[in-house]
């Protein structure tokens, strides 16, 4: 994911100088407050809410490294609560867990394994890493059929990497020595991660404290969802009130919710869900949007007044720049819904909530699902059969130019619903485009860019496409993407321009230039050769006419 590219320019910038380096994925799997992450003096992660996670990334090898934990919004790395100095081997793989609970039986800690995988052991595999997270359970197995995957794993313990067909399971958790009582069975649909890892990690209290025991998946990129229950689907909405689902889709700090004076979400974060809960209808519901850590409702930055109708359901969308433009606004969606027109189906409401995007239509499998939607606009719900899709972002107009492709497998999700988000700036500005999954639950999770998409060169490729589809650059994308000695330049023009492509550092410094002359419209690839580039991270500048574009990539040798 690349939410992270600022938070982590400092360390990039260290990595750069260092010849040996380490990669790293963070899981916050503690059940207290949103936290910072400090790097020595320097701050790593802001604001990172509990159940979510980082992609891989690289850090220094063979140096000690403090990492110091502090409540959200801290401002230097003395006001941490808890400090942790590592050293990383060069060319290791590590997952890192903050977990346990601050002051209780089991200590706040990092729990460390040092075998980590980003990729499984064949392109159709999963790959699948256990860790116990759950402070009050004892030691479990987890078993899918009466087999055994990870046997007596206790508190604070990783269980290996597990390959195995990317599919679906029902897994199912026993007691450590007794695998014929069945504490619980959920359904894990793994089938759209072939060739990819996941850390699939138990979460919460089992024992009826708060938040309580769900088993949550981390995708190697830093996606994160809980596990749904091996169940039907949930009941219908209750007679009496409303039921509303908030998905906080503003590219701000995360906040809190205040309703009516009281705090109905607390430290809210960037592209998380609230699953759909039960609110009384009939009365003025007053929001108020605090930042978070806030202590009352008087500080909150806006509010609004909302009245909802008994029965009836609602998708609530925070949406927009606090301060910037377009402004920060509260999306109301008034026919929600939990429960898709059958049991084999899965219903789909799509959400354009990126900034700086232009009209779009979205196509399903080459028929378009949602067709001319704007910024801050619903498309109704659509019902398909939960299955694997490529998903297909075009311009409203202009179905034949496919900006970008993703891979959607909803087939876990029969009979339930969920909201599919455009999230992110188009531009290339933090945090860069991409599209959301909100399922009804609350779990969140980006969608990849399909396999086959620009000849199969994998994700992170695209300098987003400019809201002004008639700019001289339409569209252009990166690949491959980490490069060697050559990386290709796809662009989609608008109209005819001179173009010109500038290479930089993360300090800032001009290393290749290449003037491309007038481009013709249409699409054209060109190849830059970066064997001249070391190993590290670099941004590319494109510039056509007065517009410019940017886009991070890689160099890996």
């Amino acid at each position: 994911m690349k939410k992270l590219t600022t938070s982590l320019a400092f360390l990039l910038t260290v990595v750069m100088a260092w010849s040996q380096t380490a990669r790293v994925q963070i899981i916050h799997n503690s059940p207290t407050p949103t936290v910072d992450i400090y790097a020595n003096a320097d701050k790593l992660l802001d604001n990172f809410a509990f159940r979510t996670a980082t992609p891989y990334i690289d850090v220094p090898a063979n140096v000690n490294i403090n990492i110091g934990v502090a409540l959200a919004n801290s401002t230097a790395a003395s006001d941490a609560i808890a400090n942790f100095p590592v050293t990383f081997q060069p060319n290791k793989t590590y997952v890192v867990v903050a977990g346990g609970v601050v002051g209780g039986a089991q200590p706040f800690n990092l729990f460390v394994y040092d075998l980590g995988a980003e990729t499984s052991n064949s392109t159709a595999n999963v790959g699948i890493l256990f860790f116990h997270g759950s402070p009050d359970a004892p030691e479990v197995d987890i078993t899918t059929g009466g087999s055994v995957l990870f046997d007596n794993v206790s508190f604070g313990e990783f269980a290996g990497y597990l390959n195995v067909p990317a599919a679906t399971y029902q897994l199912d958790v026993t007691p450590g020595n007794d695998n014929s009582t069945i504490v619980a069975s959920f359904n894990a649909d793994l089938s759209f991660w072939k060739g990819r890892t996941a850390v699939v990690f138990a979460s919460g209290f089992l024992g009826g404290g708060q938040p309580s025991f769900e088993p949550w998946v981390a995708l190697d990129n830093g996606g994160t969802f809980p596990l749904p229950l091996a169940t039907t689907p949930p009941p219908p909405p209750p007679a009496s009130g409303a039921r509303l689902q908030v998905i906080h889709n503003s590219p701000t700090p995360t906040v809190d919710i205040w309703v009516n004076g009281s705090k109905f979400l607390d430290d809210f974060a960037f592209r998380t869900a609230t699953p759909f809960v039960t609110v009384p209808a009939g009365v003025n519901l007053n929001l108020g949007v605090a930042l978070g850590n806030s202590t009352a409702a008087s500080q909150a930055l806006v509010s609004y007044d909302l009245t909802l109708e008994d029965g009836k359901s609602y998708v609530v969308v925070a949406n927009g720049i606090v301060g910037g433009n377009p402004g920060f606004d509260l999306e109301i969606f008034d026919m929600g819904q939990e429960l898709a027109n059958n049991s084999g189906n899965i219903g789909l409401l799509f959400f354009h909530g990126s900034p700086d995007a232009p009209e779009v239509d979205i196509l399903a499998n080459g028929g378009v699902a949602f067709d001319n939607v704007s910024f801050g606009e619903f498309s109704g719900y659509v019902n398909v059969p939960a299955s694997n899709y490529t998903i297909d972002v075009t311009p409203g107009n202009d179905n034949s130019t496919i900006v970008a492709s993703y891979d959607a497998d909803f087939s876990f999700w029969k009979g339930r619903t969920a909201v599919v988000f455009a999230s992110g700036f188009l531009s290339g500005s933090n945090p860069s485009f991409e599209p959301w999954v909100a399922l009804d639950n609350g779990g969140t999770f980006p969608l990849p860019l399909a396999d086959n998409f620009n000849g199969g060169n994998g994700p992170d490729n695209l300098i987003f496409p400019t809201a002004n589809m008639t700019a001289p650059t339409a569209a252009a994308i990166l690949y491959p993407n980490p490069a060697t000695d050559q990386i290709n330049v796809t662009l989609e023009m608008g109209l005819e321009s001179e173009v010109i492509l500038t290479v930089y550092n993360l300090n800032g410094q001009a290393l290749l230039v290449r003037n491309l002359g007038i481009q013709s419209t249409g699409r054209q690839t060109v190849e830059l050769d970066v064997n001249g580039l070391q190993s590290g991270a670099y941004f590319m500048r494109l510039q056509t006419g007065e517009e410019v574009q940017t886009a991070r990539f890689q160099i890996i040798r």
